[in-house]
Formats: structure tokens, C-alpha cells, sequence
């Protein structure tokens, strides 16, 4: 099984494909310089394989080495951050005033 996450920053989104078949997609808003993670979705096909964590692993690691800075509203990337600190230099706080 291969995996690849690509940024399609057209649609504000990154998307996880396994061999090639659209798998699910970590959806992003841009408030005050920071990616705001607000939605992530896998696929049902692609259920319990572990690609949420792979997906939204892969899109803060874009962020980050991009010299950007992160925040979530999604209640799956919030609980992921409790437990990947890898990242943590990019984690802001979710500016003020943003409304997903």
C-alpha cells in the first residue's frame, strides 16, 4: 500500500491517496498568517488504517517545513497534537476572532 498526501492549495486542502484511489482530504483556512486546520475526512473504504493520522501528519509537516505556523478547530487534528508532538514548534494558538 503506497500512501501519498499533496497539497492542493486551490481547494485549501490536502488530500491522501492510497495507490492512487482519493482517500480523504484535511481541509485549512489561512487567518492572520496561520493554517488553521478545520475539517479531516477519510473515505469509508479507507476506514481504520491509520490514514487520518498519516494525512493530517503530513499536511503540518508541509506547513512547518514551509516556515509556516498551524492551529486546528478539528476535533481529530486537536486530539492528534495531544499525542505527535513533532510539530510543535509551528502550533500557534487559533487567532483571534476566527470563525470556521
Amino acid at each position: 500500500m503506497s500512501t501519498d498526501v499533496t497539497h492542493r492549495s486551490e481547494r485549501s486542502r490536502y488530500e491522501i491517496r492510497v495507490d492512487d484511489a482519493f482517500a480523504g482530504i484535511a481541509a485549512y483556512e489561512v487567518s492572520g498568517g496561520v493554517t488553521i486546520f478545520t475539517h479531516t475526512v477519510i473515505q469509508d473504504d479507507f476506514e481504520g488504517r491509520g490514514l487520518a493520522g498519516v494525512l493530517v501528519d503530513g499536511a503540518i509537516a508541509d506547513v512547518a517545513q514551509r516556515g509556516g505556523a498551524f492551529a486546528a478547530t478539528c476535533p481529530y487534528v486537536v486530539h492528534w497534537l495531544t499525542k505527535n508532538h513533532q510539530h510543535d514548534a509551528a502550533l500557534t494558538e487559533v487567532p483571534e476572532g476566527f470563525q470556521a
